[in-house]
């Protein structure tokens, strides 16, 4: 476990480590979305807030994991709408701009609509982005590691 005091003592290095992972991550959202960050940002609220609660109460709790309730759709008939007055407000991006990216997205089929104003990620973004999910993962662990290591080789010295 990582002592907190640990990485305070060395938060400059492990900044810096971090910072860099986010800045090529944002670089590779902002391509795979062809620049429109918004749009990442929307999508990925409105994901995080259909799935938070099953994630918690059953997918995290699940013996097999939530990748095999995930891949056999378990999850789909528990989404939690939400609409885009509650994404520009958790998000602070305007309402209007919301409900523009919404469109959008459900234009290309990665949103849907689930009545008037209440909107549900669909299963394309999951498949469009599953290689670039496993990308992400790979280079948050490697640099995950990489402060790990450091933090605890400093902390040696």
């Amino acid at each position: 476990m990582l002592d907190k005091n640990k990485m305070r003592q060395h938060h400059l290095e492990v900044t810096y480590v971090l910072g860099r992972f986010m800045t090529e991550h944002f670089i590779r959202v902002y391509k795979a979305f062809d620049g429109d960050l918004t749009a990442a940002i929307v999508l990925g609220t409105i994901g995080q807030y259909n799935y938070r609660r099953y994630y918690a109460e059953v997918g995290e709790k699940a013996a097999e994991g939530f990748h095999r309730l995930a891949e056999r759709g378990e999850h789909l008939p528990h989404a939690r709408p939400c609409n885009a007055m509650s994404i520009s407000q958790s998000t602070g991006i305007p309402r209007e701009t919301v409900r523009r990216k919404v469109r959008q997205l459900v234009a290309k089929g990665w949103l849907r609509k689930a009545g008037p104003d209440k909107l549900i990620v669909t299963s394309l973004p999951g498949r469009h982005f599953a290689e670039f999910d496993l990308e992400t993962l790979e280079q948050f662990y490697s640099a995950a590691h990489e402060i790990l290591r450091l933090v605890e080789k400093r902390s040696r010295s």
